[in-house]
């Protein structure tokens, strides 16, 4: 067990701490679906005043992306009391991590060990640490990535050998039929490799969007008064397929909103009708 830590390992966990710089020297667009208008960051929040799930699809990767969600998370609380955030990037097994964080009872440095955090979870502290700072709660959305690999190895089938205990760590799933749009999307995706993998590795995602889907329900349940803002990769909510189709199925009254933000680099030559499945508004990054 080390004693000391790295004073460059602290370095980074104190700028991962540090809110994301200002907007107004970055570039990049949000535009509705519905209307075809193109929207500033407040008239966005402003649209989403009276949704209950706010569904935001992302690049991992998209560094600019990553600051309009703090930005917009911060703006959000501005205006409402409560916004819980949900989060793809942490699994149910660790929610007892995240809550220790959050009450103070625990450091950062072990939240990051304890909660299995991503790679590059400085993208994503700021959020974490103002919800902290503000009192919010942080949902750990996702189903185990042990469970996940299992599934994609050896079936849905294979959860029924778990104990019991284990039950609330993931959500039920139901196999959609041979046309299913998410399946098609799914192989396409895969490419040349779809037929091979066979269906179990299809089945595994499955199982991540039933149970963040299921996890956002079970927060808007707990609390009828919070909004919810999650963070996804838009591979799981893009065309309102993935969690958001599982959210609708659950829950068809919620009023849920999707956004799909992603990196453009030639936003001069965006032909707009190509995107208009996509999402309900969609923010390009360049």
């Amino acid at each position: 067990m080390l004693l000391f830590i790295p004073s460059l390992f602290l370095f980074l966990l104190q700028q991962a701490a540090l809110p994301p710089k200002d907007l107004h020297k970055q570039n990049y667009t949000i535009y509705e679906t519905a209307t075809g208008n193109l929207l500033s960051l407040d008239s966005l929040v402003e649209r989403l005043n009276s949704a209950d799930i706010i569904v935001f699809g992302e690049e991992h990767n998209d560094s600019l992306g990553h600051v309009l969600q703090y930005q917009l998370y911060k703006r959000l609380l501005e205006s409402h009391e409560s916004v819980t955030l949900s989060m793809e990037m942490f699994e149910r097994d660790v929610q007892r991590a995240v809550n220790e964080y959050l009450a103070g009872l625990i450091t950062e440095s072990k939240l990051l060990h304890a909660g299995k955090a991503w790679n590059n979870y400085s993208a994503y502290a700021p959020m974490v640490n103002l919800a902290k700072d503000r009192n919010q709660q942080v949902v750990a959305a996702n189903v185990p990535g042990r469970y996940a690999n299992m599934v994609s190895r050896k079936g849905l089938g294979s959860l029924n050998q778990l104990d019991r205990k284990a039950r609330h760590l993931y959500a039920k799933v139901k196999i959609p039929e041979k046309d299913d749009a998410y399946l098609a999307k799914f192989n396409a995706a895969m490419g040349e490799h779809a037929h091979s993998m066979g269906p179990t590795v299809f089945h595994a995602q499955l199982l991540r969007d039933a149970t963040m889907a299921e996890s956002i329900l079970k927060a808007h349940r707990k609390n009828r008064n919070t909004k919810i803002l999650h963070l996804t990769g838009r591979f799981h909510s893009d065309e309102r397929l993935g969690t958001v189709s599982e959210l609708k199925k659950r829950k068809r009254k919620l009023n849920l909103v999707t956004i799909s933000c992603f990196a453009n680099p030639k936003e001069d030559d965006q032909d707009w009708s190509t995107n208009e499945a996509l999402a309900d508004f969609i923010i390009l990054t360049n």
